[in-house]
């Protein structure tokens, strides 16, 4: 009896031990994101304004005057091909990228690029980060912000699907659409060995996925994981200054928005499924640019989405199009407004 009561006290010692250090853990790692966020704001100012759409807030910057406004959306690539790649690249790049692309979008209307929940200086979003729930995110940004209807969309990667999203919860509010290496539905199923599992996984592992990615984003373990900053690489985007390329390519690694990453990637089978419920786009003017080397037969199937829909095959270096052909997209924009002012005639 005596031994037993031994051990019991030992085991319970150890528990209370245990448990003191994962508190002290927890609170250090607390702290750890804490400290390294004043840093950031220090590093890197807000560049826009936060806007409340409940609760949370949203980043969105607009220049120029005119209408139809022109809004810029950042997606996620779907690429699996590689993942360490895809995790220290593929996240929602901060809607600054699209600075360039503003500077000359904001001489002929009013243009805004915003920052999807997570990414740049957005609050993360709640569960599910699905199509349906960007796109609703979008339209109360819109409406807090006081953007006026109606919009030319320009989306970039998976923000093709909350852009069709979009279109069909608000038609009326939908003067075009530019879709910039837009991602289809069926990309994972035809364009990836294992994207079939992916659409079948149960909806209780996306909102595990999630709940994990808020962890870890309060107690700073993704960035602890973070690579020595440094400088951002070479080359330098076209038509950005080097400064401005710092700055995105530091939101872009941040922890917060590899929190968003697994955010989205638990909701793709949601979002696709969205997508596809959403229909076509009827008349709208549509551009739809594509790099070379991605897959044409899905390409040109967003592209017949609208009676009024042409593909544009961009022979660019890399896939990463507001990079390295941003001219292409302003040009593709401007001429969607254009088709989009005709058909009012």
């Amino acid at each position: 009896m005596r031994r037993s009561s031994r051990v019991r006290t030992a085991l319970v010692a150890l528990t209370i031990m245990g448990m003191g250090l994962f508190a002290i853990g927890l609170l250090s790692g607390l702290l750890y994101e804490q400290a390294g966020r004043a840093r950031d704001r220090k590093l890197f100012p807000q560049v826009g304004r936060s806007v409340d759409i409940g609760g949370r807030t949203l980043n969105i910057s607009c220049t120029g005057v005119g209408q139809p406004a022109i809004i810029l959306s950042r997606g996620v690539p779907w690429s699996l091909d590689n993942p360490r790649t895809f995790w220290e690249s593929g996240l929602p790049r901060p809607g600054y990228s699209w600075i360039s692309v503003q500077r000359a979008l904001a001489k002929t209307t009013t243009t805004c690029w915003y920052d999807r929940p997570g990414s740049g200086w957005s609050d993360l979003g709640p569960y599910p980060r699905d199509s349906a729930s960007q796109a609703r995110d979008l339209h109360a940004l819109l409406q807090a912000a006081g953007v006026p209807a109606p919009y030319v969309l320009v989306a970039e990667s998976s923000a093709a699907l909350d852009a069709r999203v979009f279109t069909g919860f608000y038609p009326a509010e939908v003067a075009g659409i530019v879709m910039v290496n837009g991602v289809h539905p069926e990309l994972l199923t035809k364009g990836h060995p294992g994207g079939a599992r992916i659409e079948r996984l149960p909806a209780f592992v996306g909102h595990s996925q999630d709940a994990v990615a808020q962890a870890f984003n309060r107690v700073g373990l993704y960035r602890l994981s973070l690579p020595s900053t440094g400088s951002a690489p070479d080359p330098l985007p076209q038509g950005m200054t080097a400064a401005e390329w710092n700055t995105v390519w530091h939101l872009t690694r941040s922890s917060k928005a590899r929190s968003a990453l697994l955010q989205e990637i638990g909701a793709w089978p949601q979002s696709t499924a969205e997508a596809k419920a959403a229909g076509n786009l009827a008349d709208r003017p549509l551009r739809v640019l594509s790099p070379k080397n991605a897959s044409p037969d899905l390409q040109a199937d967003l592209a017949a989405l609208s009676t009024r829909g042409k593909l544009v095959m961009v022979d660019a270096a890399g896939s990463d199009l507001i990079y390295t052909a941003p001219d292409t997209i302003v040009d593709a924009a401007r001429a969607v407004l254009a088709d989009a002012a005709r058909s009012k005639l």
